[in-house]
């Protein structure tokens, strides 16, 4: 080999080298900050929806309904396609937990959030997130008639 060849072909590897590591570095930030604003946008959801439950005034009520806008609108652009199914059939049934329809739906949103995560049982999802007072179908009727 000429010399010249010797003495450019480390410099190339150099080169080549910092180049794959600059592309492999930024493909892994741009997968981290897309994982990063999926998981912020659903929590940000779920804690809209957490206050939407608890309102005390109608600011409060207004304060939710921007909030959960703002997620839903990140969701569309970050969350997962069955995220958007699952939240779309939610906003079918109003967004609110005010009945079993309604409530299956939310647990499908959660369950879809957590595709990625360990699997978790919708009965156990169910307590965690609607209370012993949000039964499955068929379950018995409270005192009040609810089911």
């Amino acid at each position: 080999m000429n010399e010249w060849a010797v003495a450019v072909l480390p410099l190339v590897g150099v080169v080549l080298g910092a180049a794959l590591q600059f592309w492999l570095s930024r493909t892994a930030e741009r997968e981290r900050y897309t994982t990063d604003q999926r998981s912020q946008a659903y929590a940000d959801y779920l804690r809209a929806v957490a206050a939407a439950a608890h309102l005390r005034c109608d600011e409060d009520l207004r304060d939710a309904y921007r909030d959960a806008a703002d997620a839903k609108a990140r969701i569309a652009v970050y969350g997962s396609s069955l995220v958007i199914k699952a939240l779309s059939q939610f906003e079918e049934f109003g967004a609110t937990l005010g009945d079993v329809g309604a409530g299956r739906a939310f647990l499908a949103v959660v369950s879809a959030m957590r595709s990625d995560c360990n699997v978790v049982p919708e009965r156990e999802l169910e307590l965690i997130l609607l209370g012993t007072a949000h039964h499955c179908e068929g379950a018995p009727a409270d005192a009040e008639g609810h089911t």
